[in-house]
């Protein structure tokens, strides 16, 4: 079922490609980037709604519901400023936001440190993980232009890089929400009593 899932999902991504194009609208960019921010935006809700079910682990889940309510802001910045051409306090928003979740994270020192150490024994930290490559390695290489001048010669075109660097950073958001599915469920689990 979980494999169903990752796969539909990572085939439905590929939706804004087949909406019309229309020279004044970047609908593919736009639709591209609020579909990240969704993502973003329905995982930090899933933390957030596991949060009270998950006991000692509670400070873990408002640690992560922050970081993706941060990750959220960051992709409405880039929709905001890119798509509708407004101002946005990006760093502002993003300093308190971090800032907050750094302080719940170093008064649950404890919590944080045992769940770092057993990070590897959550369902879905693979998926994260792959999201951060995907993200911050992979869709830096494909969607530079450098590489695509080099791989296409005479028949590269400027939107290329953009595109690829949009879809990949939307599969990204979406392992992460399949991935906090899965940590949120492992955190919410309450453990039966001896």
């Amino acid at each position: 079922m979980r494999a169903a899932l990752i796969c539909a999902g990572a085939v439905a991504i590929l939706l804004p490609a087949g909406l019309p194009e229309r020279p004044s609208v970047p609908i593919k960019t736009g639709a591209v980037e609020l579909l990240q921010a969704i993502l973003l935006a329905a995982a930090a809700a899933v933390m957030l709604g596991a949060a009270p079910h998950a006991g000692v682990n509670r400070p873990v889940c408002r640690v992560l519901a922050l970081t993706l309510i941060a990750a959220f802001v960051g992709e409405m910045e880039d929709f905001i400023s890119g798509i509708l051409g407004l101002k946005f306090p990006e760093a502002i928003a993003l300093g308190l936001i971090l800032l907050m979740a750094l302080v719940i994270a170093l008064r649950n020192r404890r919590v944080m440190s045992s769940f770092i150490s057993t990070m590897g024994n959550h369902a879905g930290s693979g998926l994260i993980g792959a999201a951060l490559l995907i993200n911050y390695v992979f869709s830096r290489v494909i969607g530079s232009p450098k590489f695509w001048k080099a791989t296409l010669g005479p028949a590269f075109a400027p939107e290329i890089p953009k595109t690829c660097k949009g879809y990949l950073e939307l599969l990204a958001c979406y392992l992460i929400f399949i991935g906090v599915l899965g940590i949120s469920m492992t955190l919410a689990r309450r453990k039966e009593p001896i």
